[in-house]
């Protein structure tokens, strides 16, 4: 994992460029002012494209595993035998079926109140929402931001975004422990 911060006092940079882990570097000036605000937010992404795009969004589950670990998840305050929960979702609208993201995370159960970890379990909730919906204190740190030419076949999640893709990668405190690891993905052409 790196340990880039991104964004953590303003949503500008100067340089413009953020050098990317996986692929080219980015150039946040070509990109549509929209799709760098997504990159740069620390809200609820549903509600940022519920208001762009002016429709409902809701999250369409493609996985939602219970898992005991077998090794320490870099990021988290979580170690071998401890309980998470891995999710993995498209955020579509409900009028277009559109897929204007989706969204891989490990939730560390034993740092969320135990009636926020059983929604989550149940899936049909954004982190995000959930969390501001119940009144939840969280502080999200954007630690990795990378450009994907194309998905990968064998990636079930993104494999169903087309053409070029936007990830970033952000950790969500709790009662300042690290409790939600985040990586969602945009698809270019829909915010251009």
């Amino acid at each position: 994992m790196t340990k880039n911060s991104y964004f953590k006092s303003c949503g500008y940079t100067a340089d413009s460029i953020i050098k990317s882990d996986i692929g080219p570097d980015l150039d946040l000036n070509k990109m549509s002012p929209f799709l760098r605000t997504m990159l740069v937010t620390d809200g609820t992404v549903t509600k940022s494209l519920e208001a762009w795009f002016w429709e409902p969004i809701s999250i369409t589950p493609l996985n939602n595993t219970l898992k005991i670990l077998s090794h320490k998840v870099d990021g988290l305050e979580v170690n071998a035998g401890d309980k998470v929960l891995q999710r993995e979702v498209y955020l579509k609208g409900d009028h277009s079926g559109q897929i204007f993201a989706a969204a891989r995370s490990t939730v560390s159960l034993q740092h969320l109140p135990e009636h926020i970890g059983k929604r989550l379990e149940e899936g049909e909730i954004g982190i995000g929402e959930l969390l501001r919906e119940q009144g939840v204190e969280t502080y999200r740190d954007i630690f990795d931001v990378n450009y994907i030419k194309s998905a990968s076949a064998e990636d079930a999640l993104t494999n169903q975004l087309q053409g070029e893709i936007i990830a970033r990668s952000y950790r969500i405190r709790v009662n300042g422990h690290p409790a939600i690891i985040v990586t969602e993905f945009f698809p270019i052409s829909i915010y251009s």
